[in-house]
């Protein structure tokens, strides 16, 4: 799962669709309380604090006009959910503490 979740983190990297950022972009893995960490930092506006106070359970808010539907953060989270091992979840978080100075997002995984 590391390597699928890395490989579908670049490719979107690389796409020209990844539109948050304004030039900065980084990657990144560390082994964090026994979980590995991929994350993704960025230089852009970071998380709308809508966004940020969505429902885990439901997709985010939608604006259609910048083409954010909240759907991408929402089946991350879902799938992340179904990894176990054991007994540890995976799990999806995102925020505004990027070290680039936009929006960070980070799986954990067990």
């Amino acid at each position: 799962m590391i390597c699928s979740s890395y490989s579908s983190i670049e490719s979107h990297r690389q796409a020209p669709r990844f539109k948050h950022a304004i030039s900065r972009v980084e990657i990144g893995c560390e082994v964090h309380d026994g979980y590995t960490v991929l994350s993704v930092d960025d230089d852009g506006a970071g998380y709308s604090p809508k966004l940020l106070a969505a429902n885990e359970l439901a997709p985010g808010p939608s604006n259609y006009r910048s083409g954010n539907t909240g759907l991408g953060l929402f089946f991350a989270r879902r799938i992340a959910a179904l990894h176990e091992h054991r007994g540890r979840r995976a799990r999806v978080v995102r925020g505004n503490e990027s070290h680039c100075g936009g929006g960070r997002f980070e799986l954990w995984l067990q």
